[in-house]
């Protein structure tokens, strides 16, 4: 007999029954707490609101017949084991009933203590191990579809899918239901028909219980991946299976062919380096790997240095400084430092090489033939020497030329302004002396040119300062608000966007004046001339400024490498010398800008000036 206390749902609308039934159980169970419902709505709130542990239930009730009287109490108290009380005209209902999940059922006429007790003991041990399976079943299916990795099952007969996971639905990109219709044949992938019929899952794995295997999946979006599969046997609901754990390997392999590919790029490198060799040595410097094009022994082979200390063929000092260097890299340190030996120089660099531990037991070195480079270096640093010597004489002369210009110049335009030219008579002279005049100013003009230019390309460290380009481009506008007047010019700034720049003061005014004046000069008699100027900044943080005119434009398929020439001209203006735009550019560039231009002819010309902030302000 049981011996803990028990609570027995009795649901009898037959009042005899009901007393036979509980004499029965009083009988049998001395601790047992007898409930009774004449129905099943009254059992309702008894099975909602206490604890039962077993129910006793007639099929035939006031509110439900049969098989449906089992559901309705199944419904609300699943967990709970329910034991049929038929007659034998309800046999058939009640055996139904066990199929759908009763427990037993007791024909009332065969009923007896003894018969009571076991049917109600066996349908409690029974709903325990059913509990108990149920939830061991639930808790496989929680982890098989909670399980990070693609997992499914299939039938070792035909391969078709019994069940599959959410990581399997997940990384393949199929749905359950896709899977279910599916075999593993429609996801395998063979280099060909051959391959297929002796190589697929079902034919090598036929053979084992358990088997690992490296296949070649088909993923929904047409995808191949690497895929290694251990699957173990099993029985699922009847049927012969396997349970397979998929690792998507893919690139594992491809690190793998990356890693080979690096091993055959490094033997390629290192067996065609040029001018020298790359080695390989451990911690005593011997030489593990060698190879190259030349070796610092020139004549020998890889073989000879084969297990040799690399620097067995420095001769002394040099071998005890290359040494030293080389030791150092064993504490984690890259090096680059030239050596020589004999008649040669080479240029070696090292680099420690990690295991996973991070201890260095090796090192990775690089030598260079730099002899010929060394020789050319020694060329090129004299012919240096030679150009700057030769560019300070050009310099030099240039000034005493402007200099000594200067004096007779002044003497010429002395005597110009002293000639009295209204007394002259003879045409003949009246003429020469006008040439004379207009010569002696034109080359005035000239040295005054060259002398600017020359103080602007020796000015290369003009003062930088902080400049608001609004005042400076105010300030210029009103020095000639007169000529912009007169050729009815619009000019529109706006300078929001960066109003300050670092810059020379007086190379920022004659930039701006000279790229007004010549948007005045060079105007376009089609339309009424314009002027936008904006400001910009770069994501480098530097401040571009852009200057844009509606007149004549140049042509840039002509003129592009003439454009910041010395005494470049592109229109013909009598008045134009051809000299402002290198004046502009030469002020840019040596305050570290840039400048460059966009134009088309009878449209207009846009100035780009790049300005090198050395600090990037907020605005």
């Amino acid at each position: 007999m049981l011996q803990q206390a028990i609570n027995i749902l009795v649901i009898e609308d037959n009042p005899g029954d009901y007393v036979l039934v509980k004499e029965y159980l009083e009988e049998c169970f001395s601790n047992a707490s007898i409930i009774h419902a004449t129905s099943i709505n009254s059992a309702t709130p008894i099975l909602q609101e206490k604890q039962v542990d077993v129910v006793l239930l007639d099929l035939t009730l006031p509110d439900g017949m049969g098989i449906e009287s089992f559901h309705s109490i199944h419904n609300i108290a699943p967990l709970v084991p329910i034991i049929i009380l038929t007659g034998i005209g309800d046999r058939e209902i009640a055996l139904e009933s066990v199929k759908y999940g009763a427990q037993d059922y007791i024909v009332k006429d065969d009923s007896s203590p003894t018969v009571l007790q076991k049917s109600i003991q066996y349908g409690i041990e029974r709903s325990k191990v059913l509990d108990h399976l149920k939830k061991s079943e639930e808790q496989y299916k929680y982890l098989f579809q909670n399980n990070p990795l693609p997992m499914w099952a299939f039938d070792k007969q035909e391969g078709n899918f019994i069940m599959v996971n959410g990581a399997a639905q997940k990384h393949y990109g199929y749905s359950e239901e896709e899977f279910l219709k599916m075999s593993i044949h429609d996801i395998e992938v063979f280099e060909d028909a051959e391959h297929a019929v002796s190589n697929s899952f079902l034919k090598r794995s036929s053979l084992t219980k358990n088997y690992a295997s490296d296949l070649k999946h088909l993923k929904k979006n047409g995808e191949t991946i690497d895929v290694e599969m251990q699957t173990h046997s099993i029985v699922l609901e009847g049927t012969k299976a396997y349970l397979a754990v998929l690792h998507d390997v893919t690139e594992r392999n491809r690190a793998k062919e990356q890693l080979r590919q690096s091993e055959q790029m490094f033997r390629t490198i290192s067996e065609n380096f040029p001018n020298g060799a790359v080695a390989i040595l451990d911690c005593d410097l011997k030489v593990h790997y060698i190879a190259g094009k030349e070796f610092p022994v020139p004549g020998e082979d890889a073989l000879y240095f084969k297990n040799k200390v690399y620097t067995t063929h420095f001769t002394h000092p040099t071998r005890q400084d290359l040494e030293a260097q080389l030791l150092d890299v064993f504490n984690g340190n890259s090096v680059v430092f030239e050596a020589s030996n004999d008649l040669h120089s080479y240029m070696i660099s090292a680099v420690p090489l990690k295991e996973i531990d991070g201890t260095i037991n090796r090192i990775l070195i690089a030598s260079q033939n730099i002899t010929a480079q060394k020789r050319n270096e020694v060329e090129k640093e004299m012919l240096i020497e030679e150009l700057t010597q030769n560019n300070s004489d050009l310099r030099q002369f240039s000034y005493i030329t402007s200099h000594n210009l200067r004096a007779p110049l002044s003497n010429l335009l002395g005597i110009i302004k002293l000639l009295d030219t209204s007394e002259v008579q003879d045409p003949m002279t009246s003429l020469l002396l006008k040439n004379f005049e207009e010569c002696t100013l034109q080359l005035n003009d000239t040295v005054n040119d060259l002398i600017n230019v020359l103080i602007i390309k020796n000015n290369v460290n003009a003062k930088k300062e902080r400049l608001d380009i609004s005042k400076i481009f105010d300030r210029v506008i009103n020095s000639i608000q007169t000529t912009l007047e007169a050729g009815e010019m619009k000019v529109h700034a706006n300078f929001e966007e960066v109003t300050e720049v670092d810059f020379n003061r007086t190379y920022l005014e004659s930039i701006l004046l000279n790229l007004l004046t010549n948007a005045v000069k060079y105007k376009s008699p089609k339309r009424k001339p314009e002027v936008h100027a904006y400001t910009k900044r770069m994501a480098d943080g530097s401040v571009k400024l852009y200057f844009s005119d509606n007149g004549l434009g140049i042509d840039l398929n002509r003129y592009k490498d003439r454009i910041f020439g010395l005494y470049q001209r592109f229109h013909d203006h009598a008045d134009s010398k051809g000299l402002g735009l290198y004046i502009v550019n030469s002020q840019i560039r040596v305050m570290g800008g840039e400048i460059d231009i966009e134009s088309e002819v009878d449209k207009g010309t846009t100035f780009i000036i790049t300005f090198k902030q050395e600090n990037v302000y907020d605005q």
